[in-house]
């Protein structure tokens, strides 16, 4: 039903700051969107630092109630028979609990997405649709189904960050959403400080403040480094070579455990690799990771790192340009007059190292 008739219409409505359940979306890059804003935020000389905030929905799919999706679907450019249908299949549900022969009474369900059917993911994606916060006309919320991010920047006269909080709290409420603050996390991303005591931030509405936090798979810190994401992925990686060790003993073929290797290995190592791939001190770890398995025969072709980066940042471009989520960090071409000439600049003003080795400007400064 969704894919034959709802598909189209839906996802052309979809605001470009989700990124699941729908055609092109994947969770890496997300992750390079949010990279992306930290760091150009942190390459504002008038920026102190970034706040990142994962907020939490307590049982987020079940909270979803049906009079309010109902209300959103009928917003959509749907056709009124497929929007009747949705209700049909949203209204007057019943459940109960069986168990031993024994049951309880029948009760009306009167929300939730139905997980496990076919449409359920992108009724939430319907009902989320409207969840943004903005920052003047620029959107700092990014979502992959619930996790929602805010990337609020701490200027040097005036920290928005509370504002913005608010916002993503009050369309909880104005939607019936329960958010749970103390499941949320904060990590502040902080500039280099030459010196004296670095500033301490208060926390908002007792959203508690980590050292570290895991965002859909990736380990973020405040230095915008990767070290603590690359050494579990490397502990990882060792368990999948004991399996390999073991299998080797058992008289597989070398063909097999290059396969292998491939499959359990680099899989780990390469998750994320375009959004990690900004810091040169953690790709040399994992390449001399790479390099000593290569000499104990755990695969027989060596493996650079940076020509698997290379390849997911050429293959992340070509996604960005097909009017793709990602366009929206592709700079723009600029006219400019110089000497009595129009001439097109295509090279951002980069002002710190760590923001010229993200991703886009990655591709413009290194690949080309």
């Amino acid at each position: 039903m969704y894919h034959t008739y709802g598909k189209q219409a839906v996802e052309g409505s979809l605001s470009q700051t989700q990124f699941a359940y729908r055609q092109g979306g994947n969770r890496t890059d997300a992750l390079l969107i949010i990279q992306h804003r930290i760091c150009k935020f942190l390459d504002d000389s008038n920026c102190e630092a970034v706040r990142l905030f994962t907020m939490d929905f307590s049982k987020a799919f079940d909270s979803v109630k049906h009079n309010l999706l109902s209300a959103k679907l009928k917003q959509l450019p749907l056709n009124p028979y497929i929007i009747n249908w949705y209700h049909s299949f949203l209204s007057n549900r019943q459940q109960r609990i069986s168990l031993n022969g024994h049951s309880c009474n029948w009760v009306y369900v009167n929300k939730g997405t139905t997980q496990g059917s076919v449409g359920g993911p992108y009724l939430f994606n319907v009902f989320l649709n409207d969840l943004e916060v903005f920052m003047s006309d620029t959107p700092v919320l990014f979502k992959y189904a619930e996790d929602s991010t805010i990337v609020a920047p701490v200027w040097k006269d005036s920290d928005t960050s509370a504002d913005l909080v608010n916002q993503f709290l009050s369309w909880s409420i104005n939607n019936q959403m329960l958010c749970n603050p103390s499941k949320c996390k904060e990590l502040i991303f902080r500039k280099k400080e030459s010196s004296g005591t670095r500033h301490q931030y208060a926390p908002i509405n007792n959203i508690p403040q980590c050292d570290s936090l895991v965002l859909l798979g990736l380990t973020f810190q405040p230095n915008c480094k990767f070290s603590e994401h690359v050494r579990l992925k490397l502990i990882k990686a060792n368990k999948c070579l004991h399996i390999l060790r073991t299998l080797r003993k058992e008289l597989f073929s070398q063909k097999e455990i290059d396969h292998l290797f491939k499959t359990l290995v680099l899989s780990i190592l390469t998750y994320g690799l375009v959004v990690y791939g900004a810091s040169d001190s953690d790709l040399n770890v994992i390449q001399r990771f790479l390099d000593r398995y290569h000499k104990r025969h755990f695969t027989s072709q060596t493996v650079s790192i940076f020509n698997l980066l290379e390849q997911q940042d050429k293959s992340a471009f070509k996604r960005a340009i097909d009017n793709h989520m990602l366009g929206a960090i592709i700079p723009k071409d600029k006219e400019v007059v110089y000497n009595l000439r129009r001439r097109r600049c295509h090279l951002p003003q980069i002002k710190t190292e760590r923001f010229k080795k993200t991703f886009v400007n990655r591709l413009i400064f290194k690949h080309n």
